[in-house]
């Protein structure tokens, strides 16, 4: 999970540098147009430049200001996130020389796998609608967004290979770059942004008696507590017939989490469970309104999955009357 916060990190340090948005606008906010209608008092405004000062609606120098502007971002989150994960990961042991280690299937059982991949996904689509705002064209944009997103997740590997505590992992490299690739597949063909990743916490036993027990665990340590869900929307996917049958607002979703692999006692480690689990979704980005506001707001907590009933299938089979 700590992908997940660093991803989300650098959207917040990104939104710093964010200008008004345009319309009209993708699922992450991005521009889907090149050339935007240019109205009222900016209309007025545009008319003392001349059309060769102008790109995207909007003059050079202002477009200059917001590639900049975006480019710091980067640089800048970048930095300050190195700076507090340097404290809070990478003040252990340092290894002897660089080296691999492949953490498949450990006690938490690949739950930080889905994180890393989590990660990956956001920080690309989250890169791209800022490189869109800067009237890069579509492609480019996503093209540099995912390079921003493997090279940001690549770094941290590198450093992990620097530490004896967690070595260079192939594997999480790998759900690094499957959660890029949903984000890029997810712009160059919108019809999969049917099917989206959601996440879910709330604090494991273990965490809950974090303060008495040894260890550092800490929310982005708690998989247990922790529910990575990949979630459908079949309303979507469905013919104009067949969609008369189904809600738009309910999606279908499939949630993995593991049991306590923290004893809430001792604080010893302990190999989890996989838990496998069946839900119904709110998609939030179809509840009414059409602000411009409150649709910025519907789509970004449209990934995260909200309390409901839910079916657990493993390791054992029971029905959670409010899964959180």
């Amino acid at each position: 999970m700590r992908h997940v916060i660093r991803a989300a990190a650098v959207a917040a340090v990104f939104l710093s540098s964010m200008v008004k948005a345009q319309t009209p606008v993708d699922s992450t906010g991005a521009r889907l147009d090149t050339i935007p209608q240019v109205t009222g008092a900016e209309s007025v405004a545009l008319d003392t430049v001349s059309a060769a000062d102008l790109k995207c609606g909007h003059p050079k120098s202002e477009i200059n200001l917001r590639r900049a502007g975006v480019a710091a971002a980067f640089i800048g989150g970048n930095g300050l996130l190195y700076r507090y994960f340097k404290r809070a990961w990478w003040s252990g042991e340092r290894a002897d020389h660089f080296f691999f280690h492949a953490d498949w299937d450990e006690n938490f059982r690949d739950q930080d796998k889905f994180g890393h991949a989590l990660g990956g996904y956001h920080l690309a689509r989250f890169g791209n609608a800022f490189v869109r705002s800067t009237c890069v064209s579509k492609t480019k944009a996503i093209v540099w967004s995912a390079a921003y997103a493997a090279v940001f997740q690549l770094q941290i590997e590198v450093w992990d290979g620097l530490y004896k505590k967690y070595g260079f992992s192939y594997a999480d490299l790998l759900a690094n770059t499957t959660g890029t690739a949903l984000a890029v597949l997810h712009e160059t063909h919108p019809r999969t942004r049917a099917i989206k990743p959601l996440i879910s916490y709330s604090k494991s036993a273990a965490m809950r008696n974090a303060d008495n027990i040894p260890g550092e665990l800490r929310p982005s340590l708690d998989y247990s507590g922790q529910t990575y869900w990949l979630s459908l929307n079949p309303y979507e996917l469905m013919s104009t017939d067949a969609s008369k049958w189904w809600l738009g607002l309910v999606r279908v979703s499939v949630g993995h989490s593991i049991t306590d692999w923290i004893d809430p006692r001792t604080g010893a480690s302990m190999r989890a469970q996989r838990k496998i689990l069946l839900t119904l979704d709110i998609d939030a980005e179809k509840l009414p309104g059409d602000n411009r506001i409150w649709k910025t707001f519907k789509r970004q907590i449209g990934y995260i999955h909200l309390p409901s009933p839910a079916l657990q299938i493993t390791p054992n089979t029971e029905i959670i009357g409010w899964y959180k």
